[in-house]
C-alpha cells in the first residue's frame, strides 16, 4: 500500500496548528515553509482539511489556518479520508476470476484477506487522534526542540 505524502503533511500541519494558542492562526506560507512544500500544494491540502471540517481558514493578509475541531476528535482516519478519499485500498484486477473461469459474483481469493486488513488498519487510524499524536510528540521530542518550534510558531502566528 502506498499513499501520497499529502497524508503525512496534513497530519503534521494539524499537529502544528494544535500547538498554537487559542484563536491564533498560522499562514499558509509559514506552514509551507515548515513542511517544505510549495504554497500552492499546501493550499490544496489545507482546502481538503477545511472542507472536511478539521481546520478553518481566514483569507487575506492577516488570514491563515487554525484547528476547527478539537484535537481529541480529529482522528487520523478523518485526515486520511479528507486527503486520500473513500476508495478501498485493494481492488481485484480479476486475475483469479479469469484464471479459473469463475463467475463475476465470485470473489478474488485475496478479497476477504484484504478487507480484514483494511478494517484493522481503519481501526488503528480511527483510535489515533491529533491529540494522541501530540502526546507522543511531547514524549519523544526534546524540550529544547519543542521550545524552538513553539518560539518559531509564535513569531509566525497571526492573531
Amino acid at each position: 500500500m502506498k499513499m501520497t505524502t499529502g497524508l503525512e503533511q496534513a497530519v503534521y500541519a494539524l499537529l502544528l496548528l494544535h500547538r498554537l494558542p487559542n484563536q491564533a492562526m498560522l499562514s499558509g506560507e509559514s506552514l509551507s515553509q515548515l513542511l517544505h512544500v510549495s504554497p500552492t500544494y499546501l493550499q490544496k491540502l489545507m482546502r481538503k482539511l477545511v472542507q472536511a471540517g478539521l481546520a478553518s481558514s481566514v483569507p487575506g493578509v492577516k488570514g491563515g489556518f487554525r484547528l476547527l475541531a478539537s484535537p481529541e476528535h480529529i482522528r487520523t482516519y478523518d485526515v486520511y479520508m479528507a486527503i486520500e478519499g473513500v476508495e478501498s485500498l485493494y481492488r481485484s484486477n480479476g486475475v483469479f476470476r479469469a484464471l479459473f473461469e469463475l463467475k463475476e459474483e465470485q470473489n478474488c481469493l485475496l478479497n476477504d484477506v484484504m478487507e480484514e486488513a483494511e478494517h484493522a488498519w481503519q481501526t488503528i487510524l480511527t483510535r489515533t487522534t491529533i491529540a494522541s499524536l501530540h502526546d507522543a510528540l511531547i514524549h519523544t521530542s526534546s524540550t529544547d526542540a519543542l521550545h524552538k518550534m513553539d518560539s518559531w510558531l509564535i513569531t509566525k502566528m497571526v492573531s
